[in-house]
């Protein structure tokens, strides 16, 4: 509950400061000379449209990411169901554990089934238990896509700045990446309060710790049931070897892997929704402003207060978080 209450706060002060952003802006515009204003704004399009450029590659990356991680998990989980130890656990049934068998095959194969994948399932909690590949794997992603997304972020707040502060300068000559040190970037990607995707936060409160590893039934008939009647607990060996060998399968594991970290490919659908928008959005802005023509007084009277009450309700806000949160 605090965390979801943490996310809407952020995402409260993110709408706010928008709010503040562009009011102030058209306030502090107005009493430019104008010539110095369609300088800034010109040179800041121009470094907004090489943010626009990059964002293909900060996207191509993320996606890389996700890909190396998923490969890795892959890789860790072949590993532990190939084992000797698993093949010997997997394969192991005694009289009690075997399904009885019924009047018909059909419902026999299908309790067999479920007992393989029950098993499995098993196995899988109990390895991701001790060795939190998949959690993680999670939060690995989620850490790095915060990252990336709040330095994009950063980026465009950095133009903002320029539109509001007279005291900034902004050269054509200044690159797309802003001339952030090392130290700023790793400050804006963890202490950044912004808007992020509400999968993010999903991610932090807790996924499912492992979901269901299976295949489609491919248990032979085998004689069908009298054969599983003579001697159902070497019938259950076999089969369960089998089994293991089809979900040992590397393309079997990877569509598993990826079901296991599909909130994080979720979240990076809305990253890649997200960073368009926020480009697309400071982009309508600036043209906003060039097009401006009302006087400085008619902006003032109208824009002032707005800075004002949301900069005010920004402050409660920045209490109430503080106090309860």
């Amino acid at each position: 509950m605090y965390i979801l209450l943490l996310f809407y706060c952020r995402w409260l002060d993110y709408f706010l400061s928008r709010i503040v952003y562009q009011a102030k802006a058209f306030v502090m515009n107005a009493s430019r000379d104008q010539d110095k204003v369609a300088t800034i704004l010109a040179s800041i399009t121009v470094r907004l449209s090489r943010i626009e450029e990059n964002q293909t590659e900060v996207i191509e990356e993320l996606h890389d990411f996700l890909k190396a991680r998923v490969k890795s998990a892959v890789q860790k989980l072949g590993e532990h169901l190939e084992s000797d130890d698993v093949r010997n656990r997997f394969t192991t049934w005694t009289l009690d554990e075997v399904p009885k068998a019924e009047s018909s095959w059909e419902v026999t194969k299908t309790n067999i089934t479920k007992a393989l994948n029950n098993r499995l399932r098993k196995l899988l909690e109990y390895w991701e238990e001790d060795n939190q590949v998949f959690s993680n794997a999670r939060q690995s992603l989620l850490r790095h896509f915060q990252q990336r997304y709040s330095f994009v972020e950063g980026q465009l707040r950095n133009l903002q700045d320029a539109v509001t502060d007279d005291d900034i300068d902004v050269p054509e000559s200044i690159p797309a990446d802003e001339g952030f040190t090392r130290k700023a970037k790793v400050a804006i990607g963890v202490t950044s309060p912004i808007w992020v995707p509400l999968t993010l936060v999903a991610l932090v409160i807790g996924a499912p710790v492992v979901g269901i590893l299976s295949i489609k039934s491919k248990i032979e008939d085998r004689s069908r049931i009298k054969k599983y009647e003579r001697d159902n607990c070497s019938f259950m060996a076999e089969t369960a070897a089998d089994y293991l060998d089809d979900v040992t399968n590397e393309s079997v594991l990877k569509v598993f892997v990826k079901d296991q970290l599909k909130e994080a490919k979720l979240c990076l659908k809305q990253i890649e929704a997200r960073i368009p928008e926020l480009i697309e959005a400071d982009k309508m802005f600036l043209q906003q402003l060039r097009n401006e023509r009302r006087s400085k007084e008619e902006i003032k009277e109208l824009y002032q207060p707005i800075v004002d009450e949301a900069s005010d309700i920004r402050g409660h806000l920045a209490v109430f978080a503080l106090k309860e949160i």
